[in-house]
C-alpha cells in the first residue's frame, strides 16, 4: 500500500527555493575588492606624482647649478668660496660655492652645490657641480711680468 501523504524528493524543494539575487555576503566580498583596488590604485598615482615632482626639481636644481658655475667661470660673481645663499629670483633655493686650489698645479676645484628647501608638500632636492679651471690669478701675474 502506498501512503499519500508522500514528500517530493529534496531536488524539488531546492528549486522552488531559489531566489535571484546576491547575498549579503557576496556584496561584502565585491565591495572589499572594490575598495582594496581603489586603494592600490590611489597608491601607485601617489607614487607617480611624487617622482613626477622629484623629477621637476632635480631638472631645475640642474640647470641653476650650471648658471651658477656659468656665472663663476665668466667673472659675474667673484671666483671663491661662498657660504649658503639663497637665489635672488626664489628664497626656497640655496647655493654654496666651494672653491679649493690644488696645491702645485695650476688649478682650482670649483664645486657647486644647489639644494631645494623642502616645505610641508615638497620634497628636497640637491645637485652639486664640479669642474676643474685654470687659476686666473697666475696667468694674470705672468701676464703682468711680460710687460
Amino acid at each position: 500500500m502506498r501512503s499519500c501523504n508522500r514528500l517530493p524528493p529534496f531536488n524539488t524543494y531546492r528549486q522552488k527555493a531559489h531566489r535571484s539575487g546576491v547575498s549579503l555576503l557576496e556584496v561584502l566580498v565585491s565591495t572589499t575588492i572594490l575598495v582594496a583596488s581603489v586603494t592600490a590604485i590611489m597608491q601607485v598615482l601617489n607614487v607617480g606624482h611624487n617622482s613626477q615632482l622629484s623629477a621637476v626639481l632635480d631638472a631645475e636644481a640642474i640647470l641653476r647649478c650650471e648658471s651658477m658655475m656659468g656665472e663663476l667661470l665668466a667673472g659675474v660673481r667673484p671666483l671663491e668660496s661662498s657660504g649658503p645663499e639663497p637665489f635672488e629670483d626664489d628664497t626656497n633655493w640655496n647655493w654654496t660655492a666651494s672653491v679649493t686650489d690644488q696645491g702645485s698645479t695650476s688649478l682650482l676645484e670649483v664645486e657647486i652645490l644647489v639644494e631645494h628647501t623642502p616645505s610641508a608638500q615638497v620634497s628636497n632636492s640637491s645637485w652639486s657641480l664640479k669642474r676643474y679651471v685654470r687659476d686666473p690669478a697666475i696667468f694674470m701675474e705672468r701676464e703682468g711680468g711680460n710687460e
